[in-house]
């Protein structure tokens, strides 16, 4: 297979608002290819380590945390979960949950989620469109109301919430204080001007294309998706077109030209 793959999102409706996961081999939502409604992981014949999603948040999401690969593997039979945020669009003075206040360790946070005290310990910060967020493993996180996000992340499906505004939904306490990375030691947080972010699971780079804009796929695959614009995207195989937040995934070692007005978030 050398050719470049345009793909439908597997969609998932939530109580906060939905989830649109854009390249997606996971069991749990696998993305299907535009043209003829095969899952990806049927037409490329493997699973990918990464998994790309669009967020819209109505409402506050849970604060919650993901685990490392080792405790994942080890309990949940699935990935870890790093992840990065870029904010398609957010409300005015919109904020997200990053951390939690400096000097708490498991003992003492135990005892704020025990006494529903967890608001008065969460670190926020504002956020508007444009924005690019890293949350690595361990990092006690939440998105916040009149967010929509491109969230870009391992393959994983796997969450623990610790509080969730009052709503009658399953915890997971001692798995959350498990894995929280207390000493901040995995320097999560706000990019400045981002234009590329590589971590140890995968690389997004941030392009504005306002002509052509030619690459080969020297990894293992690239995917795009469009957040701005529009245009198309070619190889000798064959032609595709974009429009905002339509994702493609291009195998290793297609060339391609990507055409147009638009900007796009690469990764890989």
């Amino acid at each position: 297979m050398n050719k470049i793959l345009k793909l439908n999102p597997f969609y998932s409706e939530k109580i906060w608002g939905y989830e649109k996961w854009t390249l997606s081999t996971h069991k749990n939502g696998r993305c299907t290819v535009w043209e003829n409604d095969m899952t990806l992981k049927e037409a490329i014949g493997t699973d990918l380590p990464i998994l790309v999603k669009i967020i819209k948040a109505n409402d506050k999401l849970s604060v919650q945390v993901h685990p490392d690969d080792d405790y994942s593997r080890k309990y949940e039979n699935d990935n870890g979960k790093t992840e990065c945020w870029y904010i398609l669009d957010a409300k005015e003075d919109a904020t997200l949950v990053c951390g939690i206040e400096d000097g708490l360790d498991r003992n003492p946070f135990e005892k704020i989620i025990n006494n529903g005290e967890v608001e008065k310990y969460l670190k926020r910060i504002k956020v508007k469109k444009g924005d690019m967020i890293y949350i690595p493993s361990g990092t006690v996180h939440a998105i916040e109301e009149g967010i929509e996000i491109l969230e870009i992340q391992q393959s994983s499906d796997v969450t623990y919430r610790m509080y969730d505004w009052g709503r009658d939904r399953e915890m997971h306490i001692q798995k959350s204080l498990d894995v929280i990375d207390y000493l901040g030691k995995n320097k999560g947080g706000k990019i400045d001007n981002f234009k590329k972010l590589e971590t140890p699971y995968f690389t997004v780079e941030k392009i504005d294309i306002s002509d052509t804009y030619n690459d080969e796929v020297d990894k293992d695959f690239h995917s795009y998706t469009v957040i701005s614009g529009e245009g198309s995207i070619s190889c000798k195989q064959n032609e595709v077109k974009l429009n905002i937040y339509d994702t493609v995934y291009i195998p290793k070692g297609v060339e391609y030209t990507i055409s147009g007005n638009l900007e796009v978030i690469k990764s890989y």
